[in-house]
């Protein structure tokens, strides 16, 4: 996100650097040559047109929320010099890089979107207006006039204030390299990045970052500059990029679900909530014991029907019981039916009884292509019981919202030998953690989702 040490985005700058020149604010947005409009006119007030090359308008309000197709998508492209590798202009090969393949796939696909608005916009120094067709060719030939200096906070505070609205969402692309002016700066990456997002007061903000990396060819420009001020003819290793998705929680959700899961991506979701998941307790799939449905009315339901309630006849360490519950986690994003983040994160809370889980997998040929129930599930959670109290007690399937393992190995504290770190974006778990500290207010993050069992003495 920068061309030199002053091109560059600067996400940890205090706040009151950001009315100073070359940044933006709010008002700048609504400014064009000099001509500026009235300071409090609200983004309802700008026109649903896309404006001409080089100007600026905020996204008109969208209609309220619903199970439709979101009604608006704003998309912004950071255009400094540090993205330049990223979009080097055609040589006389005419290949290009996986972000260019990638990134002009991605504006092919909102342009083609159901979404009743798409406005596309570079961030230079401010966000400037561009068609599909022109943001296209910018992927595609390469950045013709880097921006001058930005920064991260400024940009996160202008997307929340002014594109921000019910049932729509904005996506910005970028490197998310920070850029402090001294290493003094560091330790308030986070607050900074709390304090932009928190400043417009949005109740239901939630975001989702999806981390993608590209080979990268051009100059690249370290964020700390103690031991050089650029690497020229980079890189030997890829460059990690992000999207990420800003807006209110359902929106972001619709529009991960519909996008943004068709494409591989290391994820992180912050605010952003989902439905229960389908789930029942499996009688006829690898279970082991004397047990069987606990619901009174078990004999009598119908094919496809769930079951929660567990009733063991009898149970010992000798002679334990096992139980298989099927979840369908196809309406949760990748991140949260990855098996690898399922096993240290799914949990079993239990009383009086000494429940646990001892295997979490998911669907194969087998199941799937299956007569029985487990045909209708994705993954699978094996309990093993050995002990059970005198009475019906509940139980609870959690699945926690963790921090994913690939935010700190994506992570780097020194990027000025880039070639040597791997593909690693500078204080990256910093950003992250001032997402964080806005999505959940300080409370503890409520976890994915929470499926209540019954584990009782057979009658």
């Amino acid at each position: 996100m920068h061309l030199t040490s002053s091109f560059r985005l600067l996400p940890a700058l205090a706040l009151g650097l950001l009315l100073l020149p070359g940044c933006y604010s709010r008002k700048d947005i609504k400014e064009e040559g000099g001509a500026e409009t009235p300071t409090e006119v609200p983004p309802t007030e700008a026109p649903g047109a896309v404006a001409p090359k080089e100007t600026t308008a905020a996204a008109a309000t969208p209609a309220p929320a619903g199970s439709g197709p979101l009604a608006q998508v704003n998309v912004f492209l950071e255009v400094s010099g540090s993205m330049e590798g990223f979009m080097p202009k055609t040589g006389a090969d005419a290949s290009n890089t996986r972000f260019q393949q990638h990134v002009a796939q991605f504006l092919s696909e909102v342009n083609r979107s159901s979404a009743a608005r798409k406005t596309f916009l570079r961030i230079k120094e401010k966000p400037y207006r561009d068609s599909y067709q022109q943001l296209s060719q910018t992927v595609r030939g390469g950045i013709q006039q880097p921006a001058s200096s930005t920064d991260i906070p400024t940009v996160l505070d202008t997307l929340v204030a002014n594109y921000y609205a019910p049932n729509s969402v904005s996506v910005l692309i970028s490197d998310f390299i920070y850029s402090p002016k001294n290493a003094g700066a560091i330790p308030y990456i986070s607050t900074d990045i709390t304090d932009a997002l928190n400043r417009a007061q949005r109740p239901d903000l939630a975001v989702s970052v999806y981390g993608y990396s590209s080979d990268f060819r051009g100059t690249y420009y370290p964020a700390l500059k103690t031991a050089m001020k650029r690497i020229n003819s980079c890189c030997d290793t890829d460059i990690p990029y992000y999207f990420w998705v800003i807006g209110p929680a359902d929106a972001v959700r619709r529009f991960d679900t519909a996008l943004l899961e068709k494409q591989p991506a290391q994820q992180a979701h912050f605010g952003v909530t989902y439905p229960v998941p389908t789930s029942s307790l499996l009688s006829r799939f690898q279970n082991v014991g004397s047990w069987y449905y606990g619901e009174k009315d078990a004999s009598k339901r119908a094919a496809g029907a769930t079951y929660h309630t567990v009733a063991v006849s009898s149970v010992s360490a000798k002679e334990p019981v096992e139980f298989v519950v099927g979840l369908d986690l196809k309406q949760l994003p990748g991140l949260f039916r990855d098996v690898k983040y399922l096993k240290p994160n799914l949990q079993l809370q239990a009383q009086d009884t000494d429940a646990k889980i001892i295997d979490v997998f998911a669907a194969n040929d087998q199941t799937k292509n299956s007569s029985g129930a487990e045909s209708q599930y994705t993954h699978f959670v094996k309990v093993r019981v050995t002990k059970l109290g005198k009475a019906a007690r509940p139980l609870q399937l959690v699945l926690k919202n963790q921090r994913p393992a690939w935010v700190g190995q994506w992570t780097t504290k020194n990027d000025s030998n880039i070639n040597q770190v791997g593909a690693k974006t500078f204080a990256l778990s910093s950003l992250l953690d001032g997402v964080e500290a806005v999505t959940t207010s300080g409370q503890e993050k409520a976890p994915v989702f929470t499926i209540p069992l019954t584990l009782q003495p057979a009658d």
